[in-house]
């Protein structure tokens, strides 16, 4: 049995082969049907085989009385912060990217036990995706508390990841 991808494309070929008039507009547009159907049908099987667990993410076992998640760019000091206020070491770089996974660590204060995620830096795009977008806004979401790291030198960059946030449906 030819795969989908291999009909999609013997269909396609029928296509190219049949003569275009009144008497095959018909014929032609069952067959782009037909091609569409096996796209659905493609992306579907797709879907189906990340949902059992294609693409790795980040999985954060909660802990403490709350959980707070530090966003901001790349480079704007959230795994400087985080290795003064907790017992974590996130490794803080002078480039971009320096972290690539979330790194939890525990603070305490009168008592309490806040939980404190550094995520890799938000950058534009990412509710759409970019930059590991999704996976870093799905752990935003799950937090009890947003605290946004910005350069305050930069004039954009609170509207920009108040932006995003918004654009993936967190208010």
């Amino acid at each position: 049995m030819a795969t989908i991808k291999e009909q999609i494309e013997m269909i396609r070929a029928e296509i190219d082969k049949t003569q275009k008039n009144k008497a095959t507009n018909a014929h032609i547009g069952k067959l782009k049907a037909k091609i569409a159907q096996l796209k659905l049908k493609e992306e579907k099987a797709a879907a189906h085989s990340k949902a059992s667990g294609g693409g790795k993410g980040f999985e954060v076992k909660k802990s403490g009385d709350a959980t707070v998640s530090l966003v901001g760019f790349p480079s704007v000091g959230k795994s400087t912060l985080i290795s003064k206020v907790t017992d974590a070491h996130s490794e803080a770089g002078g480039y971009a990217f320096t972290t690539l996974t979330c790194i939890p660590g525990v603070m305490e204060h009168r008592g309490a036990k806040i939980q404190i995620l550094d995520l890799p830096g938000l950058i534009k795009g990412a509710a759409e995706g970019k930059g590991r977008g999704k996976e870093i806004l799905n752990v935003i979401r799950s937090s009890d508390m947003v605290l946004y790291i910005v350069d305050p030198f930069q004039d954009g960059h609170f509207t920009g990841l108040h932006r995003e946030l918004h654009n993936s449906g967190l208010r």
